[in-house]
């Protein structure tokens, strides 16, 4: 096997492999959404958010999940500024933390795993 067709193959898997994250995605916006903006329901970000979303459709649950993500990972960083109660993120469940953080961590590592993988195959050229 040549480099250029296992390059190729490695492309196309995790091409496979970020489509079954999407679909994991829209199943986590669509069935867990309600139950993690409710165990941040003191949280002004994750509150203010779903106001000006709640009616955007499939794309206004993947922002708020989004939202409700970043509320989790940065909780720090969120309380300084009095958006995030850092108590009620450390009550919020463990299996819900894990639906709300996974799929954006996940997401991310994939891009930059199929960008990196572009690169090398040549299919994105990074020259000025």
């Amino acid at each position: 096997m040549t480099a250029d067709r296992a390059l190729e193959l490695a492309i196309v898997f995790t091409s496979l492999v970020f489509f079954v994250h999407a679909l994991t995605l829209f199943w986590v916006a669509l069935f867990r959404l309600e139950q993690i903006e409710q165990a941040l329901e003191n949280s002004k970000f994750c509150r203010d958010t779903k106001r000006q979303w709640e009616n955007a459709g499939l794309i206004g649950l993947q922002y708020r999940l989004a939202m409700a993500s970043s509320a989790i990972i940065f909780v720090k960083l969120y309380a300084k500024r009095g958006l995030v109660d850092p108590e009620e993120v450390r009550r919020m469940p463990k299996s819900l933390k894990r639906w709300a953080t996974i799929p954006l961590v996940n997401g991310s590592v994939l891009m930059l795993v199929l960008f990196v993988l572009l690169v090398l195959a040549g299919e994105i050229d990074l020259s000025l």
